[in-house]
């Protein structure tokens, strides 16, 4: 016998680190979605919101290449960032991370 699916925001309502999480992770992705168009059309999908760290905002790159496209571009992207981030924002950083898989 299945059991019917519960919806991912009813579950989180009951815990509050999971709702925690699922918050941040939202805010994440609405910031990368706002970014994405900032990006050159050749870097969009290459680059991405890693993280917030403090006051400063990280970019992920799948490669160095990326990496030093997203370092001439990560002013633009700290600008549109401010923009939308509920706090405040002092700087960009860029890293490598390759994706997963």
């Amino acid at each position: 016998m299945e059991r019917p699916e519960t919806p991912a925001q009813e579950v989180a309502s009951k815990d509050r680190q999971l709702s925690a999480l699922m918050r941040a992770a939202q805010a994440f992705d609405l910031l990368n979605q706002r970014l994405q168009p900032v990006l050159s059309e050749r870097a969009r999908g290459h680059v991405q919101v890693a993280c917030v760290e403090g006051n400063q905002l990280i970019l992920s790159a799948e490669s160095a290449a990326w990496a030093t496209l997203a370092r001439m571009e990560a002013e633009a992207c700290l600008h549109a960032a401010r923009e939308v981030w509920p706090g405040e924002l002092r700087s960009a950083k860029v890293i490598v991370q390759k994706p997963a898989g």
